[in-house]
Protein backbone atom coordinates (compact mmCIF):
# COMPACT_ATOMS: atom_id res chain seq x y z
CA UNK A 1 0.00 0.00 0.00
CA UNK A 2 2.83 2.39 0.79
CA UNK A 3 4.23 1.09 -2.62
CA UNK A 4 1.09 2.60 -3.87
CA UNK A 5 1.17 5.90 -2.11
CA UNK A 6 4.51 6.56 -3.39
CA UNK A 7 4.20 5.95 -6.88
CA UNK A 8 0.71 8.21 -6.70
CA UNK A 9 2.68 11.17 -5.04
CA UNK A 10 5.46 10.85 -7.42
CA UNK A 11 2.97 11.21 -10.60
CA UNK A 12 1.36 14.27 -8.79
CA UNK A 13 4.84 15.73 -8.93
CA UNK A 14 5.89 14.52 -12.26
CA UNK A 15 2.76 16.32 -13.29
CA UNK A 16 3.31 19.49 -11.87
CA UNK A 17 6.61 19.79 -12.79
CA UNK A 18 5.40 19.58 -16.22
CA UNK A 19 2.94 21.71 -15.83
CA UNK A 20 5.83 24.22 -14.23
CA UNK A 21 8.06 23.71 -16.79
CA UNK A 22 5.21 24.69 -19.49
CA UNK A 23 4.54 28.26 -17.34
CA UNK A 24 8.29 28.80 -17.34
CA UNK A 25 8.77 28.37 -20.59
CA UNK A 26 5.94 31.03 -21.27
CA UNK A 27 7.63 33.51 -18.83
CA UNK A 28 10.84 32.38 -20.36
CA UNK A 29 9.44 33.65 -24.05
CA UNK A 30 8.15 36.74 -22.67
CA UNK A 31 10.79 37.59 -20.09
CA UNK A 32 13.29 38.18 -22.89
CA UNK A 33 11.49 41.26 -24.23
CA UNK A 34 13.09 44.27 -22.82
CA UNK A 35 11.56 47.07 -21.35
CA UNK A 36 10.26 48.93 -24.90
CA UNK A 37 8.54 45.80 -25.13
CA UNK A 38 6.94 46.63 -21.69
CA UNK A 39 6.08 49.89 -22.86
CA UNK A 40 4.25 48.93 -25.77
CA UNK A 41 2.41 46.59 -23.49
CA UNK A 42 1.41 49.42 -21.23
CA UNK A 43 0.64 51.79 -24.45
CA UNK A 44 -1.48 48.64 -25.96
CA UNK A 45 -3.91 48.22 -22.68
CA UNK A 46 -4.16 51.70 -22.24
CA UNK A 47 -5.50 51.88 -26.12
CA UNK A 48 -8.03 48.84 -25.82
CA UNK A 49 -8.81 48.64 -22.55
CA UNK A 50 -8.14 52.18 -20.84
CA UNK A 51 -6.76 50.75 -18.28
CA UNK A 52 -4.25 49.26 -16.22
CA UNK A 53 -1.97 47.72 -13.42
CA UNK A 54 0.81 46.41 -11.89
CA UNK A 55 -0.54 42.92 -12.02
CA UNK A 56 -0.72 43.07 -15.66
CA UNK A 57 2.84 43.47 -15.90
CA UNK A 58 3.89 40.91 -13.63
CA UNK A 59 1.75 38.16 -14.88
CA UNK A 60 2.51 38.80 -18.59
CA UNK A 61 6.26 39.07 -18.48
CA UNK A 62 6.77 37.31 -15.28
CA UNK A 63 8.64 40.59 -13.72
CA UNK A 64 8.42 41.94 -10.16
CA UNK A 65 6.29 44.97 -9.18
CA UNK A 66 9.43 46.80 -8.17
CA UNK A 67 10.37 46.60 -12.02
CA UNK A 68 6.70 47.09 -12.96
CA UNK A 69 6.47 50.29 -10.96
CA UNK A 70 9.56 51.38 -12.77
CA UNK A 71 8.53 50.48 -16.04
CA UNK A 72 5.40 52.44 -15.34
CA UNK A 73 7.46 55.38 -14.25
CA UNK A 74 8.49 55.16 -16.95
CA UNK A 75 5.91 55.12 -19.47
CA UNK A 76 4.56 58.15 -17.24
CA UNK A 77 7.90 60.07 -17.99
CA UNK A 78 7.64 59.94 -21.89
CA UNK A 79 4.00 60.01 -22.57
CA UNK A 80 2.46 62.33 -19.68
CA UNK A 81 -0.46 63.40 -20.65
CA UNK A 82 -1.32 59.98 -21.77
CA UNK A 83 -2.50 58.15 -18.25
CA UNK A 84 -3.09 58.89 -14.39
CA UNK A 85 -3.14 57.09 -11.09
CA UNK A 86 -6.75 56.08 -9.58
CA UNK A 87 -5.76 55.63 -6.15
CA UNK A 88 -9.46 54.37 -5.39
CA UNK A 89 -9.79 51.52 -8.34
CA UNK A 90 -6.05 51.40 -7.77
CA UNK A 91 -4.81 51.02 -11.47
CA UNK A 92 -3.97 53.40 -14.05
CA UNK A 93 -6.51 55.12 -16.24
CA UNK A 94 -5.98 56.26 -19.55
CA UNK A 95 -6.59 59.93 -20.36
CA UNK A 96 -9.08 61.82 -22.74
CA UNK A 97 -6.06 63.29 -23.92
CA UNK A 98 -4.21 59.88 -24.64
CA UNK A 99 -2.22 59.15 -28.09
CA UNK A 100 -0.69 56.24 -28.39
CA UNK A 101 3.31 56.50 -28.33
CA UNK A 102 4.54 52.81 -28.30
CA UNK A 103 2.04 50.64 -29.91
CA UNK A 104 0.31 50.46 -33.37
CA UNK A 105 -2.81 51.38 -31.61
CA UNK A 106 -5.02 51.02 -35.55
CA UNK A 107 -8.04 49.40 -35.72
CA UNK A 108 -6.74 47.18 -38.85
CA UNK A 109 -3.81 45.86 -36.22
CA UNK A 110 -6.11 44.87 -33.46
CA UNK A 111 -8.43 42.70 -35.56
CA UNK A 112 -5.65 41.31 -37.38
CA UNK A 113 -4.49 40.07 -33.87
CA UNK A 114 -8.06 38.87 -33.25
CA UNK A 115 -8.31 37.22 -36.30
CA UNK A 116 -4.76 35.65 -35.37
CA UNK A 117 -5.64 34.61 -32.08
CA UNK A 118 -9.43 33.22 -33.05
CA UNK A 119 -7.59 31.60 -35.92
CA UNK A 120 -5.32 29.66 -33.43
CA UNK A 121 -2.08 31.16 -34.99
CA UNK A 122 -1.13 33.30 -32.32
CA UNK A 123 -0.87 31.74 -29.07
CA UNK A 124 -2.59 33.81 -26.37
CA UNK A 125 0.50 34.55 -23.96
CA UNK A 126 2.10 36.39 -26.73
CA UNK A 127 -0.59 38.88 -27.64
CA UNK A 128 -1.32 42.01 -26.23
CA UNK A 129 -4.77 42.42 -26.38
CA UNK A 130 -5.72 41.16 -22.80
CA UNK A 131 -9.77 40.76 -22.62
CA UNK A 132 -11.23 40.78 -26.20
CA UNK A 133 -14.39 39.84 -27.09
CA UNK A 134 -16.49 36.64 -28.56
CA UNK A 135 -14.78 36.43 -31.56
CA UNK A 136 -15.20 34.17 -35.21
CA UNK A 137 -14.24 33.88 -38.72
CA UNK A 138 -15.23 32.13 -41.71
CA UNK A 139 -13.50 29.26 -41.86
CA UNK A 140 -12.56 28.95 -46.22
CA UNK A 141 -11.16 25.63 -47.12
CA UNK A 142 -7.13 25.74 -46.85
CA UNK A 143 -4.71 24.85 -49.25
CA UNK A 144 -1.91 22.88 -47.75
CA UNK A 145 1.70 24.01 -47.60
CA UNK A 146 4.12 21.22 -46.91
CA UNK A 147 6.80 22.21 -44.15
CA UNK A 148 9.53 20.83 -46.18
CA UNK A 149 8.17 22.35 -49.49
CA UNK A 150 8.24 25.47 -47.79
CA UNK A 151 11.62 25.32 -46.07
CA UNK A 152 13.22 24.34 -49.33
CA UNK A 153 11.50 26.95 -51.51
CA UNK A 154 13.05 29.63 -48.62
CA UNK A 155 16.38 28.09 -49.44
CA UNK A 156 16.07 27.82 -52.72
CA UNK A 157 14.61 32.08 -52.80
CA UNK A 158 17.33 33.14 -50.54
CA UNK A 159 20.75 31.06 -51.89
CA UNK A 160 19.40 31.82 -55.57
CA UNK A 161 19.40 28.51 -56.29
CA UNK A 162 17.04 26.35 -58.42
CA UNK A 163 14.29 23.36 -57.40
CA UNK A 164 12.69 20.05 -59.56
CA UNK A 165 9.17 19.90 -58.81
CA UNK A 166 7.03 17.35 -59.81
CA UNK A 167 4.02 19.83 -60.65
CA UNK A 168 0.04 19.17 -61.37
CA UNK A 169 -0.84 22.13 -63.57
CA UNK A 170 -4.85 22.20 -64.56
CA UNK A 171 -3.69 22.38 -68.16
CA UNK A 172 -1.98 18.69 -68.31
CA UNK A 173 -3.88 15.46 -67.43
CA UNK A 174 -0.91 14.34 -65.64
CA UNK A 175 1.91 15.43 -63.48
CA UNK A 176 4.93 16.89 -65.38
CA UNK A 177 8.59 17.96 -64.26
CA UNK A 178 9.27 21.45 -63.94
CA UNK A 179 12.75 22.80 -63.17
CA UNK A 180 12.52 26.29 -61.78
CA UNK A 181 13.97 29.16 -59.88
CA UNK A 182 12.07 30.63 -57.31
CA UNK A 183 12.48 34.57 -56.78
CA UNK A 184 9.18 35.09 -54.44
CA UNK A 185 6.44 33.98 -52.26
CA UNK A 186 2.33 35.10 -53.13
CA UNK A 187 -0.61 34.71 -51.90
CA UNK A 188 -4.08 35.47 -53.76
CA UNK A 189 -6.16 35.84 -50.59
CA UNK A 190 -6.82 31.77 -50.68
CA UNK A 191 -3.67 30.39 -51.12
CA UNK A 192 0.26 30.37 -51.75
CA UNK A 193 2.04 30.08 -54.51
CA UNK A 194 5.54 30.08 -55.55
CA UNK A 195 6.55 32.83 -57.88
CA UNK A 196 9.56 31.54 -59.61
CA UNK A 197 11.30 30.96 -63.70
CA UNK A 198 10.18 28.29 -65.48
CA UNK A 199 12.83 26.92 -67.18
CA UNK A 200 10.79 24.88 -69.56
CA UNK A 201 8.43 27.48 -70.34
CA UNK A 202 11.15 30.17 -70.20
CA UNK A 203 9.06 32.44 -68.31
CA UNK A 204 7.97 33.51 -64.70
CA UNK A 205 5.40 31.36 -63.57
CA UNK A 206 2.91 30.45 -59.71
CA UNK A 207 3.31 27.56 -58.69
CA UNK A 208 0.40 26.32 -56.01
CA UNK A 209 1.98 24.65 -53.43
CA UNK A 210 -0.64 22.10 -52.50
CA UNK A 211 0.05 21.11 -56.54
CA UNK A 212 3.81 20.50 -55.95
CA UNK A 213 3.56 16.86 -55.82
CA UNK A 214 7.79 16.34 -55.53
CA UNK A 215 10.33 18.88 -54.43
CA UNK A 216 14.27 18.24 -54.50
CA UNK A 217 17.35 20.61 -55.73
CA UNK A 218 18.01 21.30 -58.88
CA UNK A 219 20.59 23.12 -61.26
CA UNK A 220 19.85 25.45 -63.49
CA UNK A 221 20.82 26.07 -66.86
CA UNK A 222 23.94 28.20 -67.32
CA UNK A 223 22.11 31.44 -68.75
CA UNK A 224 20.55 33.74 -65.42
CA UNK A 225 17.16 33.82 -65.12
CA UNK A 226 15.76 37.57 -66.38
CA UNK A 227 14.19 39.92 -64.16
CA UNK A 228 10.91 39.14 -63.39
CA UNK A 229 8.97 42.64 -64.76
CA UNK A 230 5.30 41.75 -63.76
CA UNK A 231 5.81 41.04 -60.47
CA UNK A 232 8.56 44.65 -60.16
CA UNK A 233 5.62 46.66 -61.72
CA UNK A 234 3.13 48.67 -59.69
CA UNK A 235 -0.56 48.62 -61.44
CA UNK A 236 -2.96 51.40 -59.98
CA UNK A 237 -6.87 49.25 -59.75
CA UNK A 238 -9.42 52.25 -59.96
CA UNK A 239 -12.55 50.78 -58.18
CA UNK A 240 -16.06 52.55 -57.45
CA UNK A 241 -19.50 51.77 -56.82
CA UNK A 242 -21.44 50.60 -59.91
CA UNK A 243 -23.29 53.34 -61.62
CA UNK A 244 -26.57 51.67 -61.33
CA UNK A 245 -27.10 51.23 -57.82
CA UNK A 246 -29.35 53.70 -56.09
CA UNK A 247 -27.83 56.84 -54.65
CA UNK A 248 -28.34 55.31 -51.23
CA UNK A 249 -26.77 52.45 -52.23
CA UNK A 250 -23.08 53.79 -53.78
CA UNK A 251 -22.71 55.49 -50.81
CA UNK A 252 -23.22 52.32 -48.73
CA UNK A 253 -20.85 50.63 -51.21
CA UNK A 254 -18.53 54.02 -50.66
CA UNK A 255 -18.37 53.44 -46.85
CA UNK A 256 -17.36 49.94 -46.83
CA UNK A 257 -14.70 50.27 -49.04
CA UNK A 258 -13.45 53.28 -47.89
CA UNK A 259 -13.88 55.24 -51.06
CA UNK A 260 -13.24 59.26 -51.68
CA UNK A 261 -15.11 60.77 -54.18
CA UNK A 262 -16.72 57.27 -55.25
CA UNK A 263 -13.09 56.06 -55.89
CA UNK A 264 -10.88 53.45 -54.47
CA UNK A 265 -7.33 53.38 -56.40
CA UNK A 266 -5.59 49.96 -54.94
CA UNK A 267 -2.08 49.77 -55.88
CA UNK A 268 -0.85 46.26 -56.70
CA UNK A 269 1.74 44.28 -58.61
CA UNK A 270 0.94 43.08 -61.87
CA UNK A 271 1.87 39.35 -61.49
CA UNK A 272 -0.92 39.78 -58.42
CA UNK A 273 -3.59 41.88 -60.05
CA UNK A 274 -5.46 39.41 -61.97
CA UNK A 275 -6.05 37.48 -58.65
CA UNK A 276 -7.53 40.57 -57.03
CA UNK A 277 -9.55 41.14 -59.97
CA UNK A 278 -10.84 37.73 -59.86
CA UNK A 279 -11.66 38.20 -55.86
CA UNK A 280 -13.92 41.32 -56.44
CA UNK A 281 -15.47 39.22 -59.60
CA UNK A 282 -14.22 42.07 -61.79
CA UNK A 283 -12.04 39.54 -63.84
CA UNK A 284 -14.82 36.98 -65.04
CA UNK A 285 -16.87 37.83 -68.24
CA UNK A 286 -20.24 38.44 -68.72
CA UNK A 287 -22.88 40.85 -67.83
CA UNK A 288 -23.49 40.86 -64.07
CA UNK A 289 -26.28 43.05 -62.28
CA UNK A 290 -25.65 45.59 -59.47
CA UNK A 291 -27.03 43.19 -56.91
CA UNK A 292 -24.34 40.71 -57.89
CA UNK A 293 -21.22 42.84 -58.19
CA UNK A 294 -21.78 45.74 -56.33
CA UNK A 295 -17.94 47.85 -57.46
CA UNK A 296 -16.99 48.48 -60.85
CA UNK A 297 -13.22 48.53 -62.33
CA UNK A 298 -13.06 52.61 -63.70
CA UNK A 299 -9.76 51.91 -65.43
CA UNK A 300 -10.16 48.77 -67.33
CA UNK A 301 -9.09 49.91 -70.62
CA UNK A 302 -5.94 51.65 -69.24
CA UNK A 303 -5.11 47.61 -67.67
CA UNK A 304 -5.51 45.96 -70.32
CA UNK A 305 -2.16 45.99 -71.82
CA UNK A 306 -1.36 44.22 -68.23
CA UNK A 307 -4.01 41.84 -67.63
CA UNK A 308 -4.68 40.58 -71.33
CA UNK A 309 -7.81 38.69 -69.92
CA UNK A 310 -9.97 41.71 -69.24
CA UNK A 311 -9.96 42.45 -72.61
CA UNK A 312 -12.77 39.58 -73.23
CA UNK A 313 -14.39 41.14 -70.68
CA UNK A 314 -17.21 43.69 -71.22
Amino acid sequence: MDTIIIRVILLRMKRISMKNNELDKNLVRRGRWGQERRLEFIDSRLAWEGRLNRAALTEFFGISVPQASLDLAKYMELAPTNTEYNPSQKTYMALPSFRPVFADASSSRYLAELYALTMGVLSPDLSFLGTTPSADVVRHPTRTVPETHLRQTLAAIRNRHALLICYQAMTHPEPTERLISPRALGYDGARWHIRGYCHLRRGYRDFVFARILAMSPGVAPEYSAPEDEEWNHVLEIILGPHPDLTEGQRRAIALDYGMEQDRLVVRTRQALAYYLLNRLGLASSGPRSPAEQQIVLLNREELVPYIPTLAESP
